[in-house]
């Protein structure tokens, strides 16, 4: 069991598949670490030039490596890019959409709900006129995952999927904001992000990991 005093610090902790996920506002005055082979990842949510060096010399002492930065980019003028439907986007059944995840998407941070719970309602998927499977947009609720096949990139269907989950979620949930994390060196997906009106934010977060705690 994970102790945690953070003398009035903010946490959020949840136990993935395979691994312990934590998010750190500020140095904890105390953390007792469960005993587990799975690895520890812990992200530290911060503004740009408000760097939390105590927490990062707090996190190295005690055996994390800094994995990755990501930054935030939110919705502020929604570009539809093209009104008209497209005959390739459509649902696809749990098996596929699995499948096709574990193929074209792999990161630490990601893993998928059971496949009992997957509901056809929250994803969209592209496919070629041969039928086959292009491209996913899963909404996992609290973040989506865009993949696309690699034969299949460059062809702008990752903004085709995300526009119509948009779309399809500012109707039915009226969802009031949009906003994603994104790796810096990830051109591909912020270039898409800022042709739907995304605009980076000035939040930031850095990813430790500890493969075993």
């Amino acid at each position: 069991m994970m102790k945690i005093n953070n003398g009035g610090g903010l946490f959020g902790f949840a136990k993935r598949e395979g691994f312990y996920k934590l998010v750190l506002y500020s140095k904890p005055s105390k953390l007792a670490f469960p005993t587990t082979d799975m690895p520890l990842v812990i992200y530290v949510p911060y503004r740009y030039g408000n760097a939390p060096i105590e927490t990062e010399k707090w996190l190295q002492s005690q055996g994390f490596k800094h994995l990755i930065k990501l930054e935030r980019y939110v919705l502020k003028n929604y570009n539809p890019l093209s009104k008209e439907p497209s005959n390739n986007v459509a649902a696809a059944s749990a098996d596929e959409v699995y499948k096709f995840l574990n193929q074209y998407f792999s990161w630490i941070d990601m893993d998928l709900p059971p496949r009992d719970t997957y509901n056809p309602e929250n994803s969209f998927c592209h496919r070629a006129d041969n039928g086959e499977l292009q491209g996913v947009v899963y909404d996992m609720g609290h973040t989506r995952i865009v993949a696309v096949s690699s034969a299949a990139r460059g062809l702008g269907i990752g903004g085709k999927l995300y526009r119509a989950y948009m779309e399809r979620a500012m109707q039915d949930r009226k969802t009031p904001a949009f906003y994603e994390w994104i790796r810096p060196d990830n051109s591909a997906s912020i270039a898409m992000f800022r042709k739907l009106g995304f605009e980076k934010d000035t939040l930031v977060s850095d990813c430790w990991v500890k493969k075993t705690i």
